[in-house]
């Protein structure tokens, strides 16, 4: 789930939720006919979100995308207003990935910037509980600083371990550590991207 800090006098944190357990899926199993299928979209998005949210896809390294091309075809996305203080929402129902991201919000206020953000931090939720194995986790958590930003002991440093490593996915997918893009948990980036994401390369693989 990802969240948005607006500016002014208080800093809104708008969260996206994520939902890690799902239900008779074993991680790091995704069938052939998974991996060869793709995103289902809702029917009533709209091409350009659909379009946008595919270019966010686009703009993440090769790496990350073969990640992203192993589990596209679990997950169902919606365009749609998130409860107050959300952008993104990532859910599990049954083996299967709910992605709902409020891409208008997004747009006006950081462009397609801030959905590359948004899109790759839930799509890296889909990542962690569909191919990370437990061990693999914790070793990518101990990589990111800790005990830094910790407004009420959610955020920053202190953010739960799925948005840290959610957060971590999305700005190494990207290279952009997201200086003055108010958006997400305020995690501080690992000391090396490419070190911190190297681990991951390989898991979507046959």
């Amino acid at each position: 789930m990802l969240l948005l800090l607006t500016l002014g006098l208080f800093a809104v944190r708008m969260q996206h939720h994520a939902q890690a357990a799902t239900d008779g899926r074993a991680v790091g199993h995704v069938t052939a006919q998974e991996r060869a299928a793709t995103f289902t979209f809702d029917p009533t998005i709209a091409p350009a979100d659909r379009d946008a949210f595919l270019t966010a896809v686009a703009h993440a390294r090769p790496e990350a995308q073969a990640l992203i091309a192993t589990i596209d075809g679990l997950v169902d996305v919606h365009v749609a207003p998130t409860r107050a203080g959300t952008v993104g929402v990532t859910q599990s129902v049954g083996d299967r990935f709910s992605v709902t991201v409020n891409l208008g919000v997004v747009w006006r206020r950081y462009g397609q910037r801030g959905i590359d953000r948004t899109v790759l931090h839930e799509l890296g939720h889909v990542i962690d509980f569909a191919l990370v194995p437990a061990a693999l986790d914790a070793q990518l958590d101990a990589a990111i600083p800790q005990g830094y930003g910790c407004d009420g002991q959610n955020s920053g440093g202190c953010a739960a371990t799925v948005e840290r490593f959610a957060e971590s996915f999305a700005k190494w997918a990207t290279g952009d550590i997201g200086v003055d893009l108010y958006i997400g948990y305020k995690v501080p980036p690992p000391n090396d991207l490419a070190t911190w994401g190297a681990p991951l390369v390989g898991l979507g693989g046959g």
